[in-house]
């Protein structure tokens, strides 16, 4: 009786440790990385240049917009008042124009600089997930925003948990 007892400890200590043993989690500050690659300065070149050309665009609109007042300031004098508020509207239109156009600047600023910098953060993720998979790491979470930037595929429950649901899943290949 001692003996079944004592195999009984023995497979419950055991199997808890193979199940322990199972998961290693690991943390990465992917940021970092990212700003020490040699690639990071041809994407800040990148957005200087792209921000230029938004100021460029800008200086042209206020341009246009300085040039459009001033014409209409010599010409309100002899224009109908039909023609006036024709004017108006028209340098109105141009007004709306540079403000939209301001708001617009900085979301376009965003999304460039996330077009650049996508490529960097994939070739970061490809070199976590490699190092991960080496290490037999389950889960590795980034330092600056608690996310994953790596999960083991084996440890995925979405299959498991939609049979159970009763949903039909397409499982990427």
């Amino acid at each position: 009786m001692k003996i079944k007892h004592l195999l009984y400890t023995f497979a419950i200590v055991f199997c808890s440790y193979t199940v322990t043993a199972q998961t290693k989690v690991g943390t990465v500050n992917i940021n970092i990385l990212v700003s020490k690659l040699p690639e990071i300065a041809s994407v800040k070149s990148g957005m200087e240049s792209y921000e230029k050309e938004l100021q460029a665009d800008l200086k042209a609109k206020l341009d246009a917009y300085g040039k459009e007042v001033e014409e209409a300031n010599k010409a309100f004098a002899t224009m109908t008042e039909e023609n006036k508020k024709k004017k108006q509207k028209e340098i109105f239109d141009l007004e709306n124009d540079i403000q939209k156009f301001r708001q617009n600047a900085v979301q376009l600023v965003q999304l460039r600089q996330d077009e650049l910098m996508r490529p960097l953060y994939k070739k970061v993720g490809d070199a976590v997930a490699a190092v991960a998979k080496t290490e037999k790491y389950t889960q590795v979470f980034t330092l600056d925003g608690n996310e994953l930037a790596y999960v083991d595929p084996a440890f995925d429950l979405t299959l498991k948990t939609a049979t159970k649901l009763g949903l039909k899943l397409e499982t990427k290949k």
